[in-house]
This record gives C-alpha cells, structure tokens and sequence, in this order.
C-alpha cells in the first residue's frame, strides 16, 4: 500500500521517510511532559540513565516497524 500515488516514483520512498520521521518527531514531544516529570521525580539518576529512559520509552511507544510490502530501492 503506497499512500503517495500522485508523486513521482523517485520521489514516493523519500516522501514515506519524511512522514516516518515527522510522526517520531511528534511522538518525541508528546512524550516531553513525561520526560520532565520523571527528572524531577528521580533527580539523583545520572543523565544517562535519564536519556536511556527516555529512548526506552520512545521505542514502546512508538509502533512496531512492518517491513512487509517494502519496496527495497538499490
């Protein structure tokens, strides 16, 4: 399933990553109230931890990836 059907052929799989981008871009915000609560819930973890935390909970929420159907492009 293409959803991209009125762009060139050439352009299709390069618009489907700039869509896949924008939509963890937007996931990444929605999660920020989160990100500040949890920092100032456990301030005594190290930035490290935190970001770990955070990447974590990025890949759970974010959907799962389905490579069925993909076209692979040389």
């Amino acid at each position: 399933m293409n959803p991209y059907n009125n762009l060139p052929p050439q352009q299709r799989r390069i618009q489907w990553l700039v869509s896949r981008f924008n939509g963890d871009e937007q996931l990444w915000q929605s999660l920020e109230p989160r990100r500040r609560a949890r920092r100032q819930a456990w301030p005594i973890l190290s930035s490290r931890h935190h970001k770990a935390l955070d990447l974590l909970e990025f890949a759970q929420a974010r959907p799962p990836q389905d490579c069925i159907g993909e076209e692979i492009w040389p």
